[in-house]
């Protein structure tokens, strides 16, 4: 099914189209929703995904790249984003692997990853709670190697797998135990809606649920594509999978150009859209934006500077 929002969160709306096998009732959500079988030949082609896919990874790369320029002064908002946009990065690569092996099942668990992804980075900038967020997830994972450090079982193997206990790290736990960070993680409908864009937990976080938790058909497809047992049964057509997760990428590096302290040239956030763009209708023109940012990048000059008000707007 295809889903064209009137209205995109960020500086340069786009057209945008999450596909879906439901059949969605009619929401009260501020998006129009056109519903219609989406057959294969409907889709772009998998070599036409990977093309975009490509294009996210090189854009990413980029940013990656500036995002690192400034670190000395960075914030731990800008830690934080700037590691969303590698996952992201990362999280995409490893669908296309995956795809490649025909696990369409993980292709799906790592798409509603992302999406919870999506969802933390834009109810973390929205509250603005990243320091927040820095400090519970410091004293969760402190105590989750405690527990581990402390089984008498593992004494003596745990080198290289859980953090040294340095006298930082100590002082840091001590202080959080008495100062508690009070922060909880968003959940997953909630911060659809706070985005108005609900379709992408309906039909995305817990469309994808059913491959995350086990189910009684679990791996009957999986089944007849290792020992190739004829007649072979239909299964769906999963490349909306390779779609709808380049979107939702795309999606994460949009929100956290937005919630970082840089002031993103135009140019950068014209390439996010072409790569959204080149998703419906494959036309190379889409990555011309991306390859003027190359060419700065080659250049040497920046994407992006230090702001002093996070409404500064893109150069």
């Amino acid at each position: 099914m295809e889903f064209p929002l009137q209205k995109a969160r960020g500086r340069h709306p786009a057209a945008l189209v999450f596909r879906t096998h439901e059949n969605p009732r009619p929401s009260r959500v501020s998006i129009t929703v056109k519903g219609m079988f989406n057959h294969s030949d409907q889709h772009l082609s998998v070599e036409q995904y990977s093309q975009a896919a490509d294009a996210l990874h090189v854009l990413s790369g980029m940013l990656l790249f500036e995002f690192a320029r400034h670190g000395e002064t960075a914030l731990t908002r800008d830690l934080i984003v700037r590691n969303f946009v590698a996952r992201a990065d990362t999280m995409v690569r490893g669908i296309f692997r995956l795809w490649e092996i025909k696990d369409y099942g993980d292709c799906w668990i790592i798409h509603r990853a992302l999406l919870d992804r999506l969802f933390h980075l834009h109810a973390l900038n929205d509250k603005d709670q990243f320091d927040l967020f820095d400090d519970w997830s410091f004293k969760m994972q402190y105590e989750a190697a405690n527990r581990v450090r402390s089984d008498p079982a593992l004494k003596g193997q745990l080198k290289g797998l859980v953090d040294d206990l340095t006298i930082e790290r100590k002082a840091r736990y001590k202080r959080l135990v008495e100062n508690h960070p009070d922060w909880r993680r968003p959940k997953a409908e909630d911060a659809a809606k706070a985005m108005d864009l609900t379709f992408l937990y309906r039909y995305g976080y817990d469309y994808a649920s059913q491959h995350v938790h086990p189910m009684a058909n679990d791996g009957q497809e999986d089944f007849f594509n290792i020992i190739r047992l004829e007649p072979k049964p239909s299964f769906p057509e999963w490349g909306i999978v390779l779609s709808n997760s380049l979107l939702v990428a795309s999606l994460i590096i949009q929100e956290a150009l937005n919630a970082s302290t840089l002031s993103w040239r135009r140019v950068v956030y014209d390439a996010v859209d072409g790569v959204r763009s080149f998703l419906l209708s494959a036309a190379p023109e889409h990555h011309l934006p991306l390859a003027k940012v190359s060419m700065m990048f080659k250049e040497h000059l920046p994407l992006a500077h230090r702001r002093e008000s996070r409404l500064d707007p893109p150069q």
